[in-house]
């Protein structure tokens, strides 16, 4: 066998291997994130939230025109950019003088790492971006290893390209891969010393460019974050993501956040292949210095521009959602580990020991890596975002007004409206004017609210300025004469399911799991009020008692109950209850959650009703608690601490 039909026979085993792994592993019904949004993006041609993403949009377009599911089109988009990427690194390594067997093995390792294999089964950019990028980084090693001028003319297309699709990342990486051609300073400078060779390269660059034209060119989207892109005034904000920069660079975020998801990357990156891969990554960085010295170097920039730079320059706070937002991210120093574990390996081959030691160390190493990451990354049986979707769509009365607001409703809810056509007779607007073709007229809130409320049927979730109404739980309706709290019919299977599941640890996408511990701190809300206000029947009680189970529902059954005094729920039952979970918090509780448990734990021992004892000591106990998670005036125990510290 010749040596190219070597090498097509192994990238085909390893693109099969993969994508067989992530068919059986992704989801097969719309999730949260961006799925729902992506999906109604690639389905009417629309424009994406900025920065627009056009090359993803025009290669899913087209890619949708297939006669197959869209969550499955979807998902498997970004399941072949993510083969694909595995494939170029398999000649990365080969060009970096890894042995292909060798280089096959990393290149599966890679595919099957945590975040990687995480975002090859989710309809996403960062699997195109990753796969950009590392065409980049091949050609950059090319024209190092031989240096040809058509290297730097590619390259220059590619860069374009992927300025097209996530240019804040693709930016990142560009001081690496200079440096990378570096490694051939001379040869570098005899090709952009010709004024030619540098238009070439400009005008590929700008040719790269050309997809954000696509967005001039959607006068009229079903499905747009704000409407057309009809002139350069509109496009800046667009392409500089204004609307996010509040998003990146939180006011509440300071230097000590940054420094957290410092070291919360350095913890990332043991876990992405394995603490014993790690391990022989470092082998390989230090290997790597050995065998090129400038290119390795060039490696180590674009690995530390993907982590730590990104860190310091993005603006987050160090919670639970915003390191789920984060971990997409770095793929691109993951697919950089992956060479350093490659050379690694090659290294080890030389080494004069029996062949069989260090072929059963990455047998063993890989089967754990393996077994973990799948555990991590089925998300076969994920449907929360579809069914809460969909009985959220099926309860509301016929030719409902819809008014929703957050990702988890625009995208999932949308999806199953507009796409797959469930309640065709329901009509959605979005509270900012984002994304549906439907918009609120006026620019005030108070012009708004007064358009929705002459709607006829109007239902809400999660908006602030329309806060009365009946109470379903998972939505408000309004009109009339409506308050209070009411059942939806046939929710009490969707609520016994939501609470198996996250009592099981089976919501393991970050986004998932946030979502579903809100959800549960709103039903346990609601159920409160409805059991203590209304005729309770058996199912009801039945929900209420198992929402009761987790810490969200049990948090807002303790709030609720504190703040209406009038509920015969006694302090002793309440305290024994919230007892059960000190200090068993889900690890996507908020900090403040935390701190308000121990508050509302401290007000029933401070002013007990007749059923409990008064036990300052207790109180106070419970309220330092609080302020060791959360010190500070965000903390609701700091005054209470404050009264009882001077009373005594």
């Amino acid at each position: 066998m010749t040596s190219r039909r070597l090498d097509a026979t192994i990238c085909l085993l390893v693109s099969a291997s993969l994508l067989l792994a992530y068919w059986l592993t992704m989801p097969k019904v719309v999730t949260f994130e961006d799925s729902g949004l992506f999906l109604q993006v690639c389905h009417f041609n629309g424009i994406a939230h900025p920065p627009g993403y056009p090359l993803f949009t025009l290669l899913c377009v087209p890619w949708f025109w297939l006669p197959v599911d869209p969550v499955i089109l979807g998902n498997s988009l970004s399941a072949v950019f993510a083969a694909l990427t595995c494939i170029v690194v398999y000649f990365i390594l080969k060009q970096l003088g890894v042995h292909r067997f060798i280089a096959a093995v990393t290149c599966i390792l890679l595919g099957l790492s945590r975040d990687f294999w995480s975002q090859a089964i989710i309809v996403e950019v960062y699997s195109l971006n990753t796969l950009l990028v590392s065409l980049e980084i091949y050609l950059a090693i090319c024209f190092a290893n031989k240096p040809q001028k058509w290297h730097l003319f590619t390259m220059s297309f590619i860069l374009g390209l992927g300025l097209s699709n996530h240019w804040p990342i693709v930016l990142l990486s560009f001081p690496g891969l200079a440096l990378v051609c570096l490694a051939r300073v001379e040869d570098l400078g005899k090709v952009l010393r010709s004024p030619a060779n540098c238009l070439i390269c400009l005008l590929l660059l700008v040719f790269g460019l050309v997809p954000y034209l696509s967005l001039f060119l959607k006068s009229d989207p079903i499905f747009s974050y704000s409407g057309p892109v009809t002139t350069v005034a509109e496009f800046i904000p667009y392409l500089t993501r204004e609307a996010y920069q509040g998003v990146d660079q939180s006011a509440t975020a300071d230097l000590m956040d940054k420094i957290q998801f410092v070291g919360w990357l350095a913890t990332q990156s043991l876990l992405q292949f394995g603490y014993g891969f790690a391990l022989v990554s470092l082998v390989g960085l230090v290997r790597g210095f050995a065998v090129a010295r400038l290119v390795n170097a060039g490696i180590l920039i674009i690995f530390l521009s993907n982590t730590v730079a990104l860190a310091f320059l993005l603006g987050f706070e160090f919670d639970f959602i915003h390191r789920g937002v984060f971990k997409p991210y770095p793929l691109v120093a993951w697919v950089c580990m992956s060479l350093w574990i490659g050379l690694a390996l090659q290294w080890a081959s030389g080494i004069p020991v029996r062949k069989v030691i260090p072929v059963l160390i990455v047998a063993v190493f890989g089967l754990v890596m393996f077994l973990v990451n799948w555990h991590r990354n089925d998300r076969s049986e994920d449907r929360l975002a579809h069914d809460y979707s969909s009985i959220l769509l099926q309860s509301l009365d016929p030719s409902s007004n819809l008014i929703v607001t957050s990702d988890p409703q625009v995208g999932p809810v949308s999806y199953l409206n507009q796409v797959v056509g469930l309640r065709p007779d329901v009509t959605l607007y979005e509270a900012e004017n984002l994304f549906f073709s439907n918009k609120l007229p006026g620019k005030t809130v108070a012009e708004r609210k007064s358009f929705v409320l002459n709607l006829s049927s109007v239902s809400s979730v999660g908006i602030p300025w329309l806060t009365d109404g009946q109470d379903y739980g998972l939505y408000l309706k309004h009109g009339p004469g409506l308050d209070g709290y009411e059942l939806i019919p046939g929710i009490e299977d969707f609520v016994s399911a939501l609470v198996d599941d996250y009592m099981a640890g089976e919501f393991r996408d970050p986004n998932t799991l946030y979502f579903s511990h809100q959800l549960l701190i709103a039903l346990g809300n609601h159920l409160t009020h409805y059991v203590f206000t209304e005729r309770v029947g058996l199912k009801a009680a039945e929900m209420f008692q198992s929402v009761k189970q987790t810490f969200p529902g049990m948090l807002a059954i303790l709030s609720t109950s504190i703040a209406n005094p009038r509920y015969p729920m006694p302090d002793v039952v309440l305290l024994e209850i919230a007892l059960a979970f000190d200090e068993s918090f889900g690890i996507e509780t908020p900090d403040h959650e935390i701190a308000a448990y121990y508050y509302y734990m401290a007000v029933l021992l401070a002013n007990p009703d007749a059923t409990l004892e008064k036990n300052e000591e207790l109180a106070l106990y419970y309220l330092d608690k609080g302020l060791a998670v959360l010190p500070g005036k965000d903390n609701p125990g700091l005054n209470l601490r404050d009264e009882l510290v001077s009373s005594n």
